[in-house]
């Protein structure tokens, strides 16, 4: 084994420290955010709906869902654990399932730093990757809510780390476990199909290969995901081909608000991902990302199989939205649906940074390059400690001004949980009558405790339908007529970026210097 020199003892004890931390923010956090957007739908509609399957057998009404081919893996946990423990009020299973959520994530990150040792054989490298993951505002905030996106890229984390451990042993008990690992993370969203796509091409650059621990992976990669995707019981081929034809054109038209304009989501740009990639990650990270890939292609020609796991990362990371640009396929609310390729992006990046600082000879520039970083990290910090629980409206500067005017802010419409607990707190009436601009405010009323939900009474959603048709200012005396049973109406701003002129604002949540959401007194 080899011997640790005093820095990477340092770096190694820092590592306990940092995840010690890390799981303490999580327990101390996770009850502060509010409802998304997604959350009851994946609950009801894929969660219950594959887990009365199971109980039942009934395919007949199964079968007729639109939501079937989602992946269900995972909400069947989180509502398999629900019955498990016997909850049933609605905030104690939304603050169970974001326990849950975040759990997993800090999971993944563990595994982050396993796989960040294994590629660049240093505690400090493999702290520094963990330490940007955790450190990337938007990341950070789905993690607590996005049982989708966040738990695929924790999954892809994980089965990554076992592809690597697989190639390295090629044992069938290694086998065994990568197949486990990518049988999940297809059964969370079929794209992850490109795990096991990566592992055999890094399987065949090896110069030795056993073709039996081969098999037996690819075996039983087919088993856990015929396991634990239910519709695949009933017709394992043909569900299997119609679920990745839904993937690749996902059949939903609405409105999203892009660079100032309002645009279907079956007409969007090419650039949309590259955009919103670009103004939400931090961008020192692009800037080494860069650097990373650059490093990339020129050692390659250099020592071709020493750049393999590099390749790897390239390949999860680019295949997928080139995949989404080529296809043209149905993406909204900014890039959450490729997630899952932000670990391999932070990877390439870390590469970039290792490869720079063995390049530079001077030493001054090397603290230069150092300094840049933990300047980039801290800043990153104090915008999600200064702005929680809405590290989710994370933009760099690369956004520009008004960015309420061009771009989708609190699309989830967590930030309803606070303008309710703000009117709980403020008006003492018996029932107060609530009305938005848009239905998932009454989501959140699910997190609100009981005593005080049952004080709120929904009256409106004003029949936005649901972003087809974008929004225009109203006049304010037929909004009058809309809401005169209210007593307070909220925004998010979603599908409406101007400001409402009716009642009086008593309440504005902002993010920097923009207004996220807004609750006006109306009586």
């Amino acid at each position: 084994m080899q011997k640790l020199n005093i820095n990477e003892v340092f770096f190694k004890r820092a590592a306990i420290v940092f995840f010690i931390g890390l799981l303490s923010v999580g327990c101390f956090t996770f009850s502060d955010y509010g409802i998304s957007v997604d959350e009851g739908v994946q609950r009801d509609l894929i969660g219950i709906a594959n887990y009365n399957f199971i109980k039942t057998g009934n395919s007949e009404e199964f079968l007729t869902s639109f939501n079937k081919y989602h992946g269900p893996v995972f909400e069947i946990f989180l509502y398999a654990t629900e019955k498990l423990f016997n909850v049933t009020d609605s905030r104690t299973i939304f603050l169970l399932r974001h326990g849950l959520n975040f759990f997993v994530f800090f999971i993944g990150t563990l595994f982050f730093y396993l796989l960040g040792l294994k590629i660049f054989k240093k505690h400090s490298i493999a702290l520094l990757c963990c330490v940007m993951l955790v450190v990337s505002p938007r990341i950070f905030a789905d993690s607590f809510y996005d049982s989708k996106d966040v738990i695929l890229l924790s999954f892809c984390i994980i089965a990554s780390y076992t592809a690597f451990i697989f190639i390295e042993r090629q044992t069938l008990w290694s086998a065994f476990i990568h197949a486990l690992c990518c049988g999940i993370v297809l059964d969370i969203r079929i794209i992850g199909l490109l795990i096991p796509l990566a592992t055999f091409y890094l399987y065949a650059m090896q110069e030795k290969r056993k073709i039996i621990p081969l098999l037996f992976f690819i075996s039983y990669s087919l088993l856990f995901t015929i396991a634990f995707w239910p519709v695949l019981w009933i017709n394992p081929v043909y569900h299997f081909m119609e679920a990745f034809k839904q993937m690749s054109h996902y059949p939903l038209d609405i409105a999203v608000l892009y660079r100032g304009d309002f645009i279907s989501t079956i007409k969007l740009p090419w650039h949309y991902l590259p955009v919103w990639m670009a103004i939400t990650t931090p961008v020192l990270y692009i800037v080494l990302f860069l650097i990373g890939v650059f490093f990339a292609i020129k050692n390659s020609f250099v020592s071709f199989l020493s750049t393999l796991p590099i390749h790897f990362f390239l390949f999860i990371f680019a295949a997928p939205i080139l995949a989404v640009i080529v296809l043209k396929s149905v993406v909204y609310d900014a890039w959450h649906h490729v997630f899952f390729v932000y670990p391999f992006f932070l990877l390439i990046a870390v590469y970039g940074f290792t490869q720079l600082i063995q390049v530079v000879k001077n030493k001054f520039t090397v603290k230069i390059i150092f300094g840049s970083t933990i300047i980039s990290i801290v800043f990153a910090l104090i915008f999600m400690v200064a702005n929680h629980p809405f590290q989710n409206v994370y933009f760099n500067f690369l956004a520009g001004k008004n960015i309420r005017q061009n771009f989708e802010l609190d699309y989830a419409g967590l930030s309803y949980k606070q303008g309710l607990e703000y009117i709980l707190a403020t008006d003492k009436s018996k029932h107060i009558y609530i009305a938005s601009d848009i239905g998932i405010c009454v989501l959140n009323f699910g997190i609100i405790p009981i005593e005080d939900r049952e004080r709120l009474v929904w009256t409106t959603d004003l029949k936005l339908n649901f972003g087809r048709i974008p929004v225009e200012d109203r006049n304010p005396a037929r909004l009058a007529e809309e809401l005169k049973s209210a007593d307070y109406f909220l925004t998010n701003f979603r599908w409406h970026p101007n400001d409402y002129n009716i009642g009086t604002s008593v309440f504005k949540i902002m993010v920097g210097d923009e207004k996220i959401m807004e609750v006006r007194k109306l009586k």
